[in-house]
């Protein structure tokens, strides 16, 4: 039986600065995957609700949200490293402390990685003839 898988790998290079960005901003805002569940609080250090984006391409929306929304702890899953590393290099310039990125497939962080019940709001973006749009999704 196949597994599922939530991506599709992308070809792109990352730039110097989104490479310079995964290896020197990660420590302070990636997660890595791992098969237990997270700690969100003692994560963001705060108990506070928590909005899930999965995709989120080169971040735009999720730094907006983040931006827009300090009293909410934000959380967003890509597989696309360059995409990461502009995300990354957003978060740093706006010195946003509520965001934190997982660079792996949303469906084993979704099973593995979240505790239930941990997530207040989700948004979910896909692309359609070449323009992209999006569920939002409030659980």
């Amino acid at each position: 039986m196949r597994s599922v898988r939530s991506f599709v790998l992308r070809a792109g290079r990352a730039t110097v600065g989104q490479q310079r960005a995964l290896t020197e901003l990660w420590p302070k805002y990636g997660v890595e995957f791992s098969p237990v569940p997270l700690d969100l609080q003692a994560l963001f250090g705060r108990a506070a609700p928590c909005m899930l984006e999965i995709g989120f391409g080169a971040g735009e929306a999720l730094l907006e949200f983040a931006g827009a929304h300090p009293e909410m702890d934000c959380v967003g899953i890509e597989v696309h490293r360059p995409g990461v590393g502009r995300l990354l290099l957003g978060a740093e310039t706006a010195s946003l402390r509520n965001l934190r990125v997982i660079c792996h497939d949303a469906v084993e962080v979704l099973q593995q990685q979240l505790p239930p019940a941990s997530i207040a709001l989700v948004h979910i973006f896909f692309p359609i003839r070449g323009r992209r749009s999006g569920i939002t999704s409030v659980g």
